[in-house]
């Protein structure tokens, strides 16, 4: 891998999704790895400024229509409806959505507001993610959220009112201390609330957070497999009895209403991200902007690219990771298109840990307990 400021990657003729990374945030939760900084109003103006001069040297003609739009972050409602109708005006002039396109925004509760709402569904914005992580104001308080259960209630009926009829909700599973029972309430609160889709991560002990910066003897300690697998395990049992389908290791939707943006990067196919540690993929090349706010817009500022790492990937490696990324997904890979890797999974079968199902590989559901573990398997030599 090796970096550069001034390369400018070729990019797809008509990139399936567009994503943006907004670096700002009111804190920084626990479990956060992520990039992002404290929001300041000029910082944002700048970014703003920034983030249009790149997209416009992104090297494609302009307008090029887009199958989906994901904004990200950092916390993307915090900017206040003014910025937002700014960001998205520049989107739409730039990325047109196709006709039924999506268009998600990230949002949290917390700073989630009626007027923001209602900035986003008149830009065209149609799916909000909602960040809502547990319904327990004391597992909130422990995870370092900035909200409580009602902000969700709240910010909830507010999207409803708005106009969104497609509404995710994340949750967090695992959390140390939060026992069954617990965590049952917040899948019924979740459950309750009706929404179109709901994710729900492992807590993970990512490096860079403030969960690893802790002193040995004030770190969580993360949950025994046994119980992960329990709290996982009820999840999907609460949802699937209310009527939502899992699409992917930690997803699950009503019919119809799964992440198509997230669906399109995990079968493989190209997408462009711009803002700082945003990152892009485009045939065998993979490129990603430094994940720092200030040379990003002192990049731009001056006239050039923003700092970037690129990887140029081999086909085998890129086969290998459409390959792992469609075994996360239920619907799986077709026979087909595994070509050079029955060597690999034909050992996994034997351990009954994928199968072939009406024409195509798929995790078993012992597999899909044992996903990351089968990954390094089909990437090892």
């Amino acid at each position: 891998m090796n970096s550069s400021t001034s390369l400018r990657p070729g990019a797809p003729p008509e990139p399936a999704g567009i994503y943006v990374h907004v670096p700002f945030c009111d804190g920084k939760c626990v479990y956060c790895a992520f990039y992002s900084v404290m929001l300041d109003p000029a910082l944002a103006d700048r970014w703003l400024a920034a983030l249009e001069l790149e997209m416009r040297r992104c090297a494609l003609p302009e307008p090029v229509e887009t199958g989906t739009i994901y904004v990200g972050g950092g916390t993307p409602t915090i900017l206040g409806s003014k910025r937002i109708e700014r960001l998205c005006s520049g989107l739409r002039r730039r990325f047109p959505l196709r006709r039924n396109g999506e268009w998600s925004v990230e949002a949290n509760p917390g700073t989630l507001t009626r007027e923001t709402l209602e900035t986003l569904a008149a830009a065209g914005v149609n799916r909000l993610s909602l960040g809502a992580q547990s319904f327990d104001d004391r597992v909130l308080l422990r995870l370092g959220r900035r909200h409580t259960a009602a902000d969700i209630f709240r910010a909830f009926d507010l999207a409803r009112e708005a106009g969104f009829r497609n509404i995710g909700l994340d949750l967090i599973a695992c959390v140390p201390g939060v026992g069954p029972r617990t965590w049952q309430r917040t899948l019924d609160s979740a459950v309750a609330l009706r929404p179109e889709h709901v994710s729900v991560y492992a807590l993970t002990f990512e490096e860079g957070s403030r969960l690893c910066a802790r002193s040995p003897g004030a770190r969580l300690r993360a949950k025994p497999d046994r119980e992960q697998l329990n709290d996982l395990r009820r999840a999907e049992k609460a949802l699937s009895q209310a009527g939502f389908r899992r699409y992917e290791i930690s997803n699950y939707a009503r019919p119809g209403f799964e992440c198509r943006h997230n669906t399109a990067c995990w079968r493989g196919e190209d997408y462009l991200g711009f803002g700082p540690a945003a990152a892009s993929c485009s045939g065998l090349l993979r490129w990603a902007n430094a994940p720092d706010l200030a040379s990003y817009l002192a990049a731009l500022e001056g006239g050039g690219d923003p700092p970037r790492e690129f990887d140029e990937l081999t086909p085998r490696i890129r086969a290998a990771e459409r390959l792992i990324f469609g075994l996360r997904m239920l619907e799986g890979v077709q026979l087909e298109a595994v070509g050079g890797f029955e060597r690999k999974l034909e050992p996994l079968r034997e351990q009954r840990l994928v199968e072939i199902k009406d024409g195509r590989w798929r995790m078993s559901r012992r597999g899909l307990d044992l996903a990351d573990a089968i990954a390094v398997e089909l990437l090892g030599d």
